[in-house]
Order: structure tokens, then C-alpha cells, then sequence
């Protein structure tokens, strides 16, 4: 399959497009979208491309001389030689509610750092481009094979970019990264502590405005269709999961699972330190806590508890005979 039918194969069932930009945006479903001149290229939960604009009248080439990665379509403005370049993601990223965090933020890294790289304009909304689909454009495919987001990132400088505890910068992706985090502290603690909101359409509301303010704070705010899309995610799960209640239920499942982390770990450890005196009977208990980084006394209580049913090699000297 070439690129140009993957694009077509991965455009969404019903989508924003226009012929005209000065007209706004309509929603199509897939038959007429695919006429569009330009439209919305990814779908509603899902980043299948990552998409930049470069104003340059030399933007078909821009990318050689800035060393960025290949792309994979460039679509030309024959009038004036400005672009919108796409790079396919092998996987799409998921970008709804539940999805991983992780996933989400590495992702807006790559798209902040590649929005740097190719001197593109950080306040293109990225929520539809020009169609490759139509005759209007001119189009370049200097690359079919698509991108996983780990070779998408080599040569990329991502210093500071996915570090989860420092603040993303707040344009491309990152904006809707930004809102998101910002927008759902709020209203897990605005759920638990406030009495005034009776329904989960009050709550929602009440979201959505904070949705608002925080989007307006960037010089190029994200569309209102994409903030609708953030404040119904935040707004019906924080309803639904974090009411008194729910709070509670959630509080015990996140003390559970810890539990189990540290049951899981404790058990993966003692399984170690017994395979170490087993193949290693000379080893002293100090050798052993240096060994995995824990106190000596925690391995005096570990052989302890398994002596009673674990036979173990006899030292004059090792950890066993020490316990």
C-alpha cells in the first residue's frame, strides 16, 4: 500500500473540511471529505499524523538543509510554494481520556522538537491541512514507509521534552497537553470538595469554562471543537469516578495495586538474593546488600524467613551460616 492510500484509509468516517477557509468549516462524511481541499486529517481519538506548516517559498526543500527526518507527504501550494508536511505514525497515539500519559507526552515532545527542527509555525492549530487527495496541490512523497514515534525521535533534540514532572511548552500538541493537565487537576478537586453542581451537566459546564481560560491564554488557542473534545473527557470521568464515593472506591483500588507493586517486588527480590547465596555460597550478607542496594538487615530477614523451607549450601563464612 502507498502512502497516499493509507492517508485516504486512516482519514476519519466524518470530519471537518472546506473549499474555502474564509467559508469555516463543515463536518463530511468520508465520501465528500476526500473531494476537500482541505481537511481534517486525523481522527477525533487518534494521531495518525503528525502535521506542520511551513510558510516558506522553498518549503518542499526546507527539510533537507534543517536535517530534519524525511517525510513522508509533502503537500505544496503551487502559487506560492508553502507546505504542509506530514509524518505517519506506524502506531497512532491514542489521545482520549484513559490513554497513556506517557504515550501522549512523548508524542508532544517529538512534535514540539520537530516543529523547532523544521521552522514551522507553532500556532498552526493542526487540525486540518491541505489534501493530497486533491488536484489542487502539488505533492511529494520522499518517503512511504511510515514512523514509529522512538525513530521519529533520533536526531531530535528532546532535552527537557519528556521529563513528566517539568511543564510541556504550551503550542502544537503540547497546548492540548497543557489544558488537559491543567483542566483535570482542577476538576478532580473541585468534584470531591464542592457541594453546588447537581448534575453532571452543571459540572461539565463548569469544566468547560476553565477549559476556556486556560486556552486563552496561549497567543494561538486550540480550536473550540478540540477543547469541547477535552472538557467532556475530563468532566464524565471526574463525575463518574470521583464523587465522595467514588473517590474512596478509587483511593482503595490505587492503596491495592500498590500493595501488589510492592508484594510483586519484595517477592522478585528474595527470589534473587536466594539465587545469589545458591550459586555464590561464600558470599557474606554484607556482599549481598551491596550487591542489590538494600540493608543488611533486609537480607538477614530474607534468608530468615526462607531457611525453613530452602535447603542452602553449608559455608564456613557465607551469608547462610551468618543468618
Amino acid at each position: 500500500m502507498n502512502i497516499l492510500e493509507t492517508y485516504q484509509e486512516r482519514l476519519p468516517w466524518h470530519g471537518y473540511a472546506t473549499d474555502n477557509l474564509k467559508a469555516g468549516l463543515r463536518v463530511y462524511a468520508l465520501a465528500d471529505l476526500v473531494k476537500k481541499q482541505f481537511v481534517q486529517h486525523n481522527p477525533k481519538h487518534s494521531i495518525c499524523w503528525l502535521c506542520y506548516d511551513i510558510d516558506s517559498e522553498t518549503a518542499s526543500a526546507d527539510w533537507i538543509d534543517q536535517e530534519a527526518p524525511i517525510p513522508n507527504i509533502i503537500i505544496l501550494n503551487p502559487g506560492n510554494g508553502h507546505a504542509h508536511i506530514h509524518y505517519g505514525l506506524e502506531t497512532p497515539v491514542h489521545n482520549y481520556f484513559k490513554a497513556s500519559d506517557k504515550a501522549k507526552r512523548y508524542m508532544s515532545a517529538i512534535d514540539i522538537a520537530l516543529t523547532y527542527k523544521l521552522d514551522a509555525d507553532p500556532g498552526y492549530s493542526k487540525l486540518i491541512s491541505k489534501n493530497p487527495l486533491n488536484d489542487r496541490w502539488q505533492v511529494v512523497i520522499p518517503r512511504n514507509e511510515l514512523y514509529t514515534l522512538d525513530t521519529l525521535a533520533k536526531g531530535l533534540d528532546l532535552t527537557g521534552l519528556v521529563d513528566r514532572r517539568r511543564k510541556i511548552e504550551a503550542f502544537g500538541l503540547g497546548r492540548n497537553e497543557t489544558v488537559f493537565h491543567a483542566v483535570r487537576k482542577w476538576a478532580y478537586t473541585e468534584r470531591r470538595k464542592s457541594q453546588q453542581y447537581f448534575n453532571l451537566e452543571m459540572f461539565k459546564e463548569a469544566v468547560k469554562w476553565r477549559a476556556l481560560a486556560v486556552n486563552a491564554e496561549f497567543s494561538a488557542p486550540l480550536p473550540h471543537d478540540e477543547i469541547r473534545h477535552i472538557t467532556k473527557s475530563i468532566a464524565s470521568w471526574t463525575w463518574k469516578n470521583l464523587s465522595p464515593e467514588g473517590f474512596k472506591t478509587w483511593q482503595k483500588r490505587k492503596s491495592e495495586a500498590g500493595n501488589r507493586v510492592k508484594s510483586e517486588k519484595s517477592a522478585r527480590l528474595k527470589a534473587e538474593i536466594i539465587k545469589a547465596i545458591e550459586q555464590c555460597p561464600e558470599l557474606s550478607q554484607k556482599d549481598i546488600a551491596d550487591m542489590y542496594g538494600v540493608t543488611q538487615k533486609t537480607v538477614s530477614v530474607t534468608l530468615r524467613q526462607a531457611k525453613e523451607n530452602y535447603t542452602f549450601p553449608i559455608s564456613d563464612r557465607g551469608a547462610v551460616n551468618a543468618v
